[in-house]
């Protein structure tokens, strides 16, 4: 659930940025073509195993960080990272990560995906707007190591932004 909340914070975030003055909190067209061409060097259709690896890395540093996620992702095999059923798990969130990134420069298409997913999301009991920055760092974290062309900047704007925005969509969320 954390992380297809995240996904959901992804597609908001990486919308234009409309509602902010060209700040250094902007994920502005630059940052997201920056976005694209790392996930694409990273996350290939050919990289399934790659992907798996990344989100079992994005799960520990979840955990490690704060280990009362542990409760919301028990459901999801994160027991036994090595299991067929988080397999499977880490797969599913990656495509839906994955989606994200690739309708970055498709802001209108990538706001209808957002519309739909926080529905989706709008009625976990127990949501909290924190989740999001929780894997928003996360999945910075990892990625920041499993490329040698990682933006640090343009990810941490973009990443910020969709967390937030996403953490504000959701109705179901609380502090």
């Amino acid at each position: 659930m954390l992380y297809k909340l995240m996904i959901v914070g992804a597609l908001l975030g990486l919308v234009l940025c409309e509602d902010v003055t060209e700040t250094e909190d902007c994920c502005s067209v630059e940052d997201k073509k920056e976005l694209a061409f790392m996930w694409h060097q990273v996350w290939h259709s050919s990289y399934t195993e790659r992907r798996v690896t990344i989100m079992k890395a994005v799960v520990k540093d979840i955990l490690n960080k704060h280990p009362g996620a542990a409760e919301l992702l028990k459901k999801k095999g994160i027991e036994n990272l090595e299991s067929p059923q988080f397999a499977a798990y880490a797969v599913k969130v990656s495509h839906a990560f994955d989606t994200v990134i690739n309708m970055v420069e498709e802001p209108l298409v990538l706001e209808q995906m957002v519309e739909l997913m926080a529905e989706e999301f709008g009625t976990r009991v127990g949501l909290k707007k924190s989740y999001f920055e929780v894997y928003a760092d996360s999945m910075e974290a990892v990625l920041n190591k499993a490329s040698t062309c990682f933006n640090v900047g343009a990810w941490h704007r973009c990443l910020r932004r969709l967390a937030h925005a996403i953490s504000e969509k959701v109705p179901a969320a609380t502090k």
